[in-house]
């Protein structure tokens, strides 16, 4: 076996690995390890179990999203392919660069269960533009209300923020000029590819185009069905809201477990929210190095020094490393069931 193919087939494994043993360096840098055990041990397990609930929460309402879009055109389909799509896709958007991983292996499962390409493709779509305008619309209100505190951060968290902010809602806008005008958008998408291929940060300008191309036939696509069922579109849209405001109670949850109480609930998750919108342009598994780095600038004054490190470990672990363990056991075990059943239907048949 060659570095190369070793490297492709272990190396979400080795960055996982990578990634608790950097987290563990930087916080016995930080404290005292013997104050930091100390304070982790005493955690209330009750309110870090709700935590791991919401978690739970995010990926079954997730899983509705998607069944609401499949019966657009299969009204049979039943909620468990829906989950199970939900999950193949929390599992490789953490594990790849930029979650660049999920949607692919997705659009992968759906094809396997008869779904065309096309089909597939636009449930992708609506998705994530429901998801993105949702975590949008709700990272600006939370910079509004808490634009004081902002302001008196670090200039380290007012970049990452404003640079998050601004990579987030390039995608809004785009969807948002889509929707008003296919030819508008190409002329706006081919100009930053030529751009961007001028000052040779791409090389292959045709191939970029052709991309572009099909980015913006998809999109026009999905926003169409997307605007012939606009009651439907609206819910769903309030029912991302509420799914992603109930990710982001994680870390109250955590704040909670710690024995702190002076922050509100609204706070903490509206906090998040900003953490998050931050953290999402890091082009690393899972938003690594921008999450711990956002989570000690931005909540370090409400955790403090200690509890800010125990804090940051408890919430990587339900939103990182429990996603990766439950998500990968589960596609791993389903995988092995449909192995077994798949050896089986040749000895049926010849019985």
């Amino acid at each position: 076996m060659t570095f190369k193919t070793f490297l492709k087939k272990y190396g979400n494994f080795i960055f996982l690995f990578l990634l608790i043993f950097l987290t563990i360096g930087v916080i016995a840098t930080q404290v005292d390890i013997r104050e930091f055990m100390t304070t982790l041990s005493k955690a209330n397990l009750f309110f870090i179990g709700i935590g791991i609930l919401c978690v739970v929460i995010f990926w079954v309402i997730e899983a509705y999203i998607f069944l609401h879009l499949f019966r657009r055109t299969r009204p049979e389909e039943k909620f468990s392919f829906a989950m199970v799509i939900t999950l193949i896709g929390q599992y490789y958007n953490l594990v790849t660069p930029g979650a660049s991983g999920g949607q692919p292996l997705q659009l992968l499962e759906m094809t396997r269960n008869n779904y065309p390409v096309g089909i597939g493709t636009a449930v992708l779509v609506q998705k994530y533009a429901l998801y993105q305008i949702a975590v949008v619309f709700t990272a600006l209100v939370s910079m509004i209300i808490n634009w004081g505190t902002l302001a008196s951060s670090s200039p380290a968290a007012q970049w990452l923020v404003g640079i998050g902010f601004l990579v987030n809602s390039i995608g809004v806008i785009l969807v948002m000029i889509l929707s008003m005008s296919e030819n508008v958008a190409r002329v706006i998408v081919f100009s930053i590819v030529r751009f961007l291929c001028k000052i040779r940060l791409f090389k292959d300008q045709e191939k970029i185009m052709a991309k572009a191309e099909k980015y913006i036939g998809d999109y026009t696509i999905a926003i169409e069905d997307i605007k012939s069922h606009k009651k439907e579109t609206a819910i769903l849209m309030l029912v991302s809201v509420v799914q992603i405001l109930i990710y982001f109670s994680v870390n109250y949850w955590i704040y909670r477990s710690l024995g702190m109480k002076s922050a509100s609930p609204f706070f903490i998750i509206t906090m998040q929210a900003i953490l998050y919108i931050g953290m999402t342009f890091v082009p690393l598994p899972g938003g690594s190095g921008g999450a711990e780095v956002g989570f000690a600038l931005l909540f370090g004054p409400i955790y403090g020094k200690v509890n800010t490190s125990v804090g940051l470990v408890l919430w990587r672990f339900i939103t990182f490393f429990f996603v990766i363990l439950f998500c990968g056991a589960f596609l791993a075990v389903r995988e092995f069931i449909l192995g077994r059943k798949k050896l089986a239907e040749p000895s049926e048949e010849n019985s």
